[in-house]
C-alpha cells in the first residue's frame, strides 16, 4: 500500500543525510533549513506531490520527472 503525497505529512518531505553517520540531518540543521526554505516558499503542490512521486514512488512519467527535477535543482543551489 502506498501512501499518498501530503502536504501535512512530515514523512512527504526532502530529507538528507549526514553522509558521515548516514542518519538525516536534524530539522534545525542549516542546511535542512534552507531546504525546508525552498520546499515551503518556493515550490508549488503540484511540484511537491512530483517530487514524492519520483523519489518515493520511482514514479517515471516524464511531467511528473520534470517537475520534481525543477525542485532537485532549487536544492541544489542551496549555497
Amino acid at each position: 500500500m502506498t501512501h499518498e503525497f501530503c502536504d501535512h505529512c512530515e514523512g512527504c518531505r526532502p530529507a538528507l543525510l549526514d553522509l558521515t553517520t548516514g542518519q538525516p540531518l536534524p530539522a534545525d540543521s542549516p542546511l535542512m533549513l534552507k531546504v525546508n526554505q525552498i520546499w515551503n516558499h518556493q515550490t508549488t503542490y503540484a511540484e511537491r506531490k512530483a517530487f514524492i512521486d519520483v523519489t518515493v514512488h520511482n514514479s517515471r512519467d516524464a511531467e511528473t520527472v520534470r517537475l520534481a527535477r525543477a525542485v532537485i535543482e532549487r536544492i541544489e543551489g542551496i549555497t
